[in-house]
């Protein structure tokens, strides 16, 4: 995963809240019933989401087992897409990403989206990585010292 290649590069520009161990995960999408995309999944289970750049929080699934100092009430997805949805955000939405964008899971293609502050579909993406790179990568890297993709 691209994002991981990049904490490697820069491991202070990231601080993950912990990883989540796959039957942890596997019990979180059966009570919630969620399709989400694998590769969101292997990034939970390695990371358990966390802050990245100044201002971005890859939302934690659930508040449970945190282990990360930096974690916040109101840093899981289940309790920021409760907002969301108050807000008027569509249950076709799932948010696991906020900041600069709000970034969610599509529930009905399950692909990538950025969102607008109304909610409608900004831009879209077929992978985690391609989000990462067409999202936080193009708006964060330059400004951090990340080295451009075509040199690796």
């Amino acid at each position: 995963m691209l994002i991981l290649e990049d904490a490697q590069i820069r491991p202070d520009l990231f601080c993950w809240f912990g990883a989540i161990p796959e039957a942890t995960i596997n019990e979180w999408i059966e009570g919630t019933r969620l399709r989400l995309p694998t590769d969101l999944l292997a990034f939970w289970k390695i990371t358990g989401g966390g802050d990245a750049f100044e201002s971005e929080t890859l939302l934690r699934p659930t508040r449970t087992e945190v282990t990360a100092s930096t974690f916040v009430e109101g840093d899981d997805a289940e309790s920021r897409n409760a907002v969301h949805r108050s807000s008027g955000m569509d249950s076709q939405f799932f948010v696991f990403e906020e900041g600069a964008f709000i970034s969610a899971v599509d529930l009905n293609t399950r692909r990538y989206v950025t969102l607008h502050r109304d909610y409608t579909i900004q831009s879209e993406f077929l992978s985690f990585d391609q989000w990462y790179e067409q999202t936080l990568r193009i708006e964060f890297g330059p400004r951090y010292g990340l080295p451009p993709l075509s040199s690796r």
